[in-house]
């Protein structure tokens, strides 16, 4: 476990790390800087860089830890990549179910797997559920995170890039709303 210094969560637990861009999103993504400079201290790992890597050796961490924490789930990835197999995502939901006693909060950008998965998945009450929402074009992810039966659903219009227009939050119970990463020109 890491503490974090994420407002909105206490601690994190990288079971995967690394990931690919699939949006405006990802252009300034504050984990791939950290991830090269992870490896660049030599941080074991972080041996790939941002290269997209499963830890299989820290899966069970979050039982060894007894005081209750709210745990990032992925902050240097995204748990529903395209390239993670099914199998290790069942063992990731596995661990978050038998360790009770803390909350899970999971991110992702492709909410069109976890859409396909959702039903495939054993939902206890300590994982909550978000997509990042940063533009008109990923308005669609609210839907998609709609579909999932998880007892929180929550948004992350992080990093807010543009006006989203009219939103419709009923069955979502949380929103993060915050700028990018980086530099950019302002407007």
């Amino acid at each position: 476990m890491a503490s974090s210094k994420i407002e909105w969560t206490e601690s994190t637990w990288n079971p995967v790390t690394g990931c690919t861009k699939i949006s405006a999103g990802c252009k300034n993504c504050y984990a791939e800087r950290l991830a090269k400079r992870l490896k660049a201290m030599g941080q074991p790992n972080y041996k790939n860089g941002f290269k997209l890597t499963l830890h299989e050796q820290v899966l069970e961490y979050p039982l060894q830890w007894k005081k209750p924490q709210t745990i990032f789930v992925n902050s240097m990835s995204d748990l529903f990549h395209e390239e993670i197999p099914d199998e290790f995502i069942f063992k990731v939901f596995d661990v978050m179910k038998r360790a009770y006693w803390h909350r899970f909060q999971i991110l992702t950008k492709r909410s069109v797997r976890l859409k396909e998965m959702a039903s495939l998945l054993d939902w206890p009450e300590n994982v909550w559920m978000g997509v990042s929402v940063e533009n008109l074009l990923a308005k669609y992810r609210i839907d998609d995170l709609k579909a999932v039966p998880a007892f929180i659903r929550f948004l992350s219009f992080e990093p807010l890039l543009s006006p989203l227009g009219h939103l419709v939050l009923g069955d979502i119970h949380w929103v993060i709303v915050g700028g990018e990463s980086g530099q950019r020109p302002g407007q």
